[in-house]
């Protein structure tokens, strides 16, 4: 059998270059959500914008994660995978937004703009990410004929 060799530098697994070039924008828009909500709407407003943009953080990363772990290098299982993944984050921010907005002890509304404003920036970060990631191009080499489904048959009958 033949193996592809990758000359260069060993490229990264996209969900963690993803999950990493995320975390700089994160860091550096998450004080300054809570700071403009502390600053409008008191410490309630604050603290309800620090829960709300940590559990978005938490969501999404997770969702990294479990990307990075359950999907092989199959196309289209990585997309339905991905597919699956951002939907049922999406869903379950809307009912956790949807159910703390009302609470007497949080503000609704820093809540939910918080975690609209992490998810945001949380998305065009790893869109740009993942634009900018090396993906790998593999060619056939010349001095190796292209092996048909044929071959592959015909292998496996022998063996």
């Amino acid at each position: 059998m033949t193996q592809a060799h990758v000359s260069g530098p060993v490229s990264v697994p996209p969900f963690a270059a993803m999950l990493r070039a995320t975390v700089v924008p994160i860091m550096a828009s998450v004080p300054v959500i809570v700071a403009v909500f502390w600053i409008t709407r008191q410490s309630r407003g604050g603290l309800a914008a620090l829960l709300g943009a940590s559990i978005a953080v938490v969501f999404f990363a997770g969702g990294l994660y479990v990307m990075g772990r359950v999907t092989n290098a199959n196309p289209i299982s990585v997309l339905a995978g991905a597919l699956a993944v951002y939907l049922g984050q999406v869903i379950f921010l809307g009912v956790v937004i949807l159910t703390l907005s009302d609470v007497h002890w949080l503000d609704g509304t820093a809540f939910g703009l918080s975690v609209l404003a992490v998810a945001l920036i949380w998305q065009v970060a790893q869109v740009a990410a993942f634009m900018r990631l090396r993906k790998p191009v593999f060619d056939q080499s010349a001095d190796q004929p292209a092996e048909s489904p044929a071959d592959e048959s015909n292998e496996r009958a022998l063996s």
